[in-house]
């Protein structure tokens, strides 16, 4: 269903990372901007428009394409629907009663298996009761005659709370399933091994613990994390992360197998008299770049299509608090941040998810009044 059009120009905010801000981003030497160099007519900005494809949903969490052409979407009340991008209309597939919603916990995370077709696989992540209080789990469910039965637990009795529960998924290209957790508001996790709070998991797709995982024996892939809740690979092979900072340094980092990411004591960058000792032989990873004030950094997801020539080739994520879509430019090695952009400041809200599509437009999931499926693409002429 139409609901509402929006057209916006090209000439959207442009922020420029300054050494003096943030000290990871400095524009890329080996690329710079030379303004008296002719721009190819395919890089030039179009003029984008935008419609509402459905609202009124209950905290739209995850928003994937499916291989039907349809958008696919949890939301936290333990719902999972087909939606269909050109019309609105809206499929039920299951409503997980188990899903305990509290807080920011509730269903969260999905993902497809890539190769749908033999293998119809829909991964989950959501918080559940149980005798321990609330925790979190991964559940594979199988897709058939557009209903999903089949629940097969992968792991569970993950620490959960009302905030901080992570649970953003993603398949690898070797076929293993990433999870991101979160530290389940208790700051001792992240940093314990003997915890599966505050870390990158990495399983097998049928739950059992890869063989070449860093850890013998352990789904820890990577460690020392408050809240990460955006994970997307880029063309060159590394994975990236979006996670939560506390009231600073909300962060854009490399993912590197049996790294330590430094929560809770290091916020961002290794910049404090405190956090240099605690680095000191612990094989910490600094982010890429980090957000202060904080900007409530969710999902991400790149873009390589040419249809908005002012996005390709860049991370699109999006923000809760700052209620804006950032476009990140990485330097050719992908190791540094050189460029980020601001696009539709405070004009739908909370931006929880965004999602791709093959053909180049781009969909927004909104958590603000009225919480819906935004559609992006250019004006067409």
């Amino acid at each position: 269903m139409f609901i509402q059009n929006r057209v916006f120009t090209s000439a959207l905010t442009i922020f420029l990372l300054s050494a003096s801000f943030f000290t990871s981003c400095k524009i890329d030497p080996n690329n710079p901007e030379d303004p008296d160099t002719p721009t190819p007519i395919d890089t030039l900005p179009v003029t984008l428009v935008t419609r509402d494809v459905i609202s009124n949903l209950d905290i739209p969490w995850e928003i994937v394409w499916g291989p039907d052409n349809l958008i696919w979407m949890t939301e936290r009340n333990g719902r999972i629907s087909k939606v269909n991008p050109e019309t609105g209309q809206r499929q039920d597939l299951l409503s997980i009663s188990e899903v305990r919603q509290q807080g920011e916990g509730g269903l969260l995370g999905m993902v497809l298996d890539p190769n749908f077709s033999a293998n119809p696989h829909v991964y989950v992540a959501y918080t559940y009761n149980s005798p321990s209080g609330l925790r979190e789990k991964v559940v594979r469910f199988t897709h058939n005659n557009n209903t999903l039965s089949d629940p097969r637990t992968l792991i569970e009795d993950i620490p959960a709370a009302s905030i901080h529960n992570g649970a953003r998924l993603l398949i690898t290209r070797d076929r293993k399933l990433l999870v991101t957790t979160g530290d389940a508001a208790n700051t001792s996790l992240p940093q314990s091994l003997s915890s599966l709070a505050g870390k990158t998991l990495r399983m097998n797709l049928d739950g059992s613990i890869p063989s070449d995982n860093p850890i013998p024996n352990s789904y820890i892939y990577t460690w020392g994390h408050r809240n990460a809740q955006g994970l997307a690979y880029h063309p060159n092979g590394n994975i990236y992360s979006s996670e939560h900072g506390p009231n600073t340094d909300d962060e854009f980092n490399r993912i590197l197998a049996n790294r330590n990411y430094g929560w809770p004591n290091i916020n961002g960058f290794v910049d404090a008299g405190s956090e240099t000792t605690f680095a000191t032989g612990r094989n910490i990873v600094e982010p890429l770049m980090a957000w202060t004030p904080t900007v409530a950094t969710s999902d991400i997801a790149w873009y390589s299509n040419s249809l908005i020539p002012q996005w390709r080739n860049k991370f699109l994520m999006t923000t809760l608090k700052d209620q804006r879509l950032i476009a990140i430019t990485l330097s050719a090695d992908g190791l540094r941040v050189t460029r980020q952009e601001s696009f539709f400041d405070r004009q739908f809200g909370r931006l929880r998810d965004v999602l791709v599509a093959p053909d180049g437009r781009v969909f927004l999931a909104t958590n603000s009044s009225p919480q819906r499926i935004v559609e992006v693409r250019p004006i067409r002429r």
